[in-house]
């Protein structure tokens, strides 16, 4: 079975929220609750907050936003893909 995927398309760092809102793809099925995610390229666990609410544009495009810890912003980048890991 293929792990679920998710491409970050675009990253937002607005101050008064809690951490970098990334929006992307997924590929391979959907999440279920919070997923825990590494980093495809580098094995880095991304520290995912939350799943955030969907807006019209997500709505749309099927996209999902991801609110995912400061610390982990080096792995935050458009194009980056993450893996979900089912340990």
């Amino acid at each position: 079975m293929t792990a679920v995927q998710f491409v970050v398309n675009e990253v937002f760092d607005i101050p008064t929220r809690g951490g970098l809102i990334a929006v992307g793809s997924t590929a391979n099925g959907e999440f279920v609750g919070v997923p825990r995610l590494r980093d495809d390229a580098s094995g880095h666990f991304v520290h995912v907050l939350g799943v955030d609410h969907p807006t019209p544009r997500t709505q749309r495009t099927g996209e999902t936003i991801l609110v995912v810890d400061r610390a982990d912003a080096a792995y935050v980048t458009p194009g980056r893909l993450w893996v979900v890991d089912e340990r």
